[in-house]
């Protein structure tokens, strides 16, 4: 994925990131590692990047037993992978804005199949249900991309599971009917995230978010880096997947929103964010993307 010495040479702190980051199981899924404790980054005790708030950093836990709290629903892109400091993410800038905590509910690959199982259980507490839900849907189209595997309802394997399944009975599926069938998968996790939003009474926004492939025009630090050249046989696939399948997932997250009533707040299908790789925004491209989101946020918290 790019040329990682370039990347050290102007971010070293990113070396952190890629080496600290042994994803652990839970379940289906893949969690960042508990309590780490890094000069970039820190995370609690379910492996959450913490939110800094009023110069205090807090685990998901202490903000959601606290008072009035959001929740930033994602993966690594919303934990922001890369960015040091944890008041440089994206809920810690939504907690600054708006005045109250944002929980960094995000976990590396997680699809809206994951975020509405994270989701569920917080809306079940009618004493204690979030001011606001911000809800990245990118992992679909990630898993779908770097797997080529779909399933209508269950989504993409991660990327520990996908050496079983290409060394088992597993019948492949032509790349457009596998995209399909992550398109079928997006709709209904993310009509089902909305729904239950829209049951608790709590406002929602989905990130526009694109990635390094959708930018107009790179800058002469992404340049020397060389974003977009794959260097490992998987990046291949990876790249090429998601520059066919991109558009139609943009599509498709706009036409949604729309059908939902839910703002879309972001750039969507083409950019001038800053990255730090293909997939991560840099620290001036995670301001900008909350800032986007601060702006689809703040209408509907002073209704």
């Amino acid at each position: 994925m790019a040329n990682f010495e370039q990347i050290l040479r102007h971010r070293p702190h990113y070396a952190e990131f890629i080496f600290t980051k042994t994803f652990r199981h839970r379940g289906e899924v893949l969690g960042f590692p508990p309590n780490y404790q890094g000069k970039s980054f820190t995370t609690d005790e379910r492996g959450y990047r913490h939110t800094v708030f009023n110069g205090q950093t807090m685990s998901v836990a202490e903000i959601v037993r606290g008072g009035r709290y959001g929740i930033v629903l994602g993966t690594s892109r919303a934990f922001a992978s890369g960015v040091a400091g944890n008041h440089n993410t994206i809920p810690s800038l939504l907690s600054e804005r708006f005045g109250f905590p944002f929980a960094n509910v995000s976990l590396p690959h997680a699809s809206t199949r994951n975020l509405f199982s994270l989701l569920y259980p917080m809306m079940m507490r009618p004493r204690s249900r979030p001011a606001a839900v911000v809800q990245f849907t990118t992992g679909d189209l990630t898993g779908l991309c770097y797997t080529s595997h779909a399933d209508p309802i269950f989504g993409s394997p991660n990327p520990k599971q996908l050496k079983t399944i290409e060394e088992g009975p597993t019948v492949l599926v032509e790349p457009e009917r596998a995209l399909e069938d992550m398109l079928s998968f997006t709709s209904l996790w993310t009509r089902a995230i909305a729904d239950l939003c829209r049951r608790a009474g709590v406002p929602m926004v989905i990130p526009h978010d694109t990635s390094f492939f959708e930018k107009r025009h790179p800058s002469d630090r992404e340049i020397e880096c060389e974003l977009g050249k794959p260097v490992y046989r998987y990046e291949r696939r990876w790249f090429s997947n998601h520059k066919k399948f991109a558009e139609r997932f943009h599509n498709r997250r706009a036409g949604l929103a729309e059908r939902l009533k839910v703002p879309l707040a972001g750039p969507g299908a083409t950019n001038d964010l800053g990255f730090i790789d293909e997939f991560h925004y840099d620290e001036d491209g995670t301001k900008a993307m909350a800032s986007y989101i601060g702006d689809a946020l703040e209408p509907l918290l002073n209704r």
